[in-house]
């Protein structure tokens, strides 16, 4: 098994839909630490608090032992997080999310299409829910069966593409365990 890198920037989607299905230990197994901005913070925990949402007892437990931490953004990251949720659709806690992965030189784990194309337009290393899924079964962190059933289950949470569930099925068996 491989060891966990040095952390990545992680959006509220991907978070609650892991701590939804019970696989939030996924991140910090593959990454070590997880960085999430004040808004993402407000949107998974604060709120999830007010609904009594499903999982939020795992990230606040996350929170609690350090792996899962929130970053105050520079006065020079909430201005640029600023400009980029005025001249597009992403909430604040995407525009904060893309701007930590930027100025932190780090990954981030995003689902969101509107997103996604902006991180790739601010030249950002990405990753979705799916793909931290089929990277951890790649390290030796989940069977091809426990895999397939991650991903269906994933499916019942968030909307996934038909072909990105295909795409990860299908590199997943052409892997030889």
């Amino acid at each position: 098994m491989e060891k966990a890198s040095s952390g990545i920037v992680v959006d509220a989607s991907p978070l609650i839909a892991l701590a939804k299905m019970r696989r939030l230990e996924i991140l910090r197994v593959l990454y070590g630490h997880v960085w999430i901005g004040p808004g993402v913070k407000e949107e998974v925990v604060d709120q999830g608090q007010a609904i009594a949402a499903r999982g939020v007892e795992l990230i606040e437990k996350a929170l609690q032992e350090g792996w899962i931490q929130v970053v105050r953004l520079s006065t020079r990251e909430r201005k640029l997080a600023q400009r980029i949720t005025k001249a597009s659709r992403l909430d604040a806690g995407e525009t904060e999310s893309l701007v930590l992965a930027q100025s932190r030189k780090r990954r981030v784990i995003v689902d969101d299409r509107e997103a996604r194309a902006t991180a790739a337009a601010m030249g950002l290393e990405l990753i979705g829910t799916a793909g931290v899924l089929l990277e951890g079964f790649f390290r030796g962190h989940l069977t091809r069966e426990h895999l397939e059933d991650a991903v269906r289950e994933l499916s019942r949470t968030i909307w996934l593409s038909p072909a990105v569930v295909a795409e990860i099925l299908q590199r997943a068996r052409e892997v030889r365990k």
